[in-house]
């Protein structure tokens, strides 16, 4: 068995740059998934309480990353009642 890094866009051949806010974005988008599921939301329901499109939604929902910028997953987030924490570790 070969150990892996903790971050899959790197061993995807990403820069560690790129890697990094793929694993940032990811995570965001796993946490904003999770809420509207547990929420039990509609796609409309999910677009109005996160401030957003229907379509946005469902670009959240199909995990399409390319579409999503940090900044605009926090405000999602944030639209939803959640906070964000973050967390800077050594390498």
């Amino acid at each position: 068995m070969t150990q892996t890094n903790q971050n899959i866009f790197e061993e995807l051949g990403f820069s560690a740059e790129e890697s990094e806010n793929l694993r940032v974005r990811s995570d965001l988008m796993i946490s904003l998934r999770k809420l509207i599921r547990s929420n039990q939301w509609s796609l409309e329901e999910a677009a109005l309480q996160l401030k957003t499109t229907i379509d946005c939604v469902e670009g959240l929902l199909g995990g399409d990353i390319d579409r999503f910028q940090v900044e605009l997953l926090i405000t999602m987030l944030t639209h939803a009642g959640m906070k964000v924490r973050v967390e800077v570790v050594a390498a």
